[in-house]
């Protein structure tokens, strides 16, 4: 994993390879703790059915990474990453899930920029106001199926100048990179959530604290990924972020990552850590996965407790978590915040791909998964 820290860095990258992704994710908390979100923009949604399904027929009819054709008539063309972009969003309250809503298209509904930090897909779009110093998100689609339409106007602005060199802790060869972009922003704005079922509409003023990164890869996930744990969590005095990869050659090191910041200082930049996987879990949905974590090393000890699915699936998992360091100075730093947990193994899977159709709308294809799931859903809520 390579890692970068600049805000130079949060542009896009417009990867062509066949299987490559790109994603910025924002997500924040209200100070009470009521409210969370989740916004991601994507250039080659990794976690398309229809992409996964596209990249496998291409490479079941004999065609290469390198882009070298088998010579038949019926060879498929080359899996194109902007055919595949994609918005999501989410929505908790009190850590129920209120809205989970993930659209993809073509590349007729994105637009994004090499040069600075700017992304859209359809009218959800997200810019870097450098006078400002802040990322303003402006949101706006409609769900059909649940009958509810959402708009929000978001202001992020970093409260942490990352002057740390964070690529001296990068490992491997750079298939896959991590822009930590912003651990800890304040976040402000409106929300506004309009529910034709119910035909209510809720007005939400968000104040609190949020964070933004990115990730991009050249190769699929699943390439070399066995297991991905990250989390972040914000107190009004410290700030945390961690990192967890394991690959699946056995063999080789895990990629691990622990930063904290006290009142905007940097008390731990630290990777190499020893882990440890406690309390297994694995049900007919989840993929197995550890409802505990352990990262030591020789000056500090760091647990992650997952206490509240908020977004539980076959090969990925959302958590509001409690985390609890362990310092030589100080003892006991008690903070939660969300967690993720994430198997892209799972995604080779033909019935996953199908469960996942549930919740992605593909435009101008019609999906019986996604219209059965959500006719019933509209009946839970």
């Amino acid at each position: 994993m390579q890692i970068l820290s600049s805000l130079q860095s949060d542009v896009w990258h417009n990867l062509k390879e066949p299987g490559s992704y790109e994603w910025w994710y924002f997500d924040a908390v209200t100070d009470d703790e009521r409210y969370s979100i989740v916004a991601i923009w994507f250039s080659g949604f990794p976690f398309s059915p229809y992409y996964l399904q596209r990249l496998r027929a291409w490479k079941q009819n004999g065609s290469k990474l390198n882009g070298v054709s088998n010579g038949s008539k019926y060879d498929p063309p080359l899996p194109n990453p902007l055919e595949h972009t994609a918005f999501s969003f989410s929505l908790y309250a009190d850590g129920v899930e209120v809205l989970n809503f993930i659209k993809e298209g073509d590349a007729t509904l994105f637009d994004a920029s090499s040069e600075k930090p700017f992304v859209r897909f359809e009218q959800n779009r997200f810019v870097y106001d450098e006078l400002r110093n802040r990322f303003v998100l402006n949101i706006e689609f409609e769900m059909p199926a649940r009958k509810k339409r959402v708009k929000a106007e978001l202001y992020f602005t970093p409260k942490i100048e990352l002057a740390e060199d964070f690529g001296e802790l990068s490992s491997g060869s750079g298939e896959h990179t991590w822009i930590l972009v912003a651990p800890s922003m304040d976040v402000s704005g409106k929300l506004d959530v309009w529910d034709g079922l119910k035909s209510e509409h809720h007005k939400i003023a968000f104040q609190g604290n949020g964070y933004h990164d990115h990730n991009f890869g050249r190769v699929p996930m699943d390439t070399d990924i066995e297991n991905w744990y990250w989390g972040r969590a914000h107190s009004k005095k410290y700030d945390l972020v961690y990192y967890i990869i394991s690959y699946k050659d056995e063999l080789r090191e895990p990629f691990t990552f622990l930063y904290l910041t006290e009142n905007g200082k940097t008390v731990i930049l630290k990777n190499r850590l020893s882990i440890t996987e406690h309390e297994l879990e694995q049900n007919l949905i989840s993929p197995r996965y550890g409802k505990r974590l352990t990262m030591d090393s020789d000056d500090c000890h760091f647990s992650i407790e997952h206490l509240k699915g908020l977004d539980t699936g076959p090969f990925y998992m959302r958590f509001h978590s409690r985390f609890v360091l362990n310092l030589k100075e100080e003892r006991g730093i008690v903070m939660t915040g969300i967690s993720e947990f994430l198997h892209p193994e799972r995604l080779t899977s033909g019935i996953v791909q199908n469960l996942v159709k549930s919740k992605v709308l593909r435009e101008g294809r019609l999906s019986v998964m996604y219209t059965l799931y959500n006719f019933f859903n509209r009946f839970l809520e």
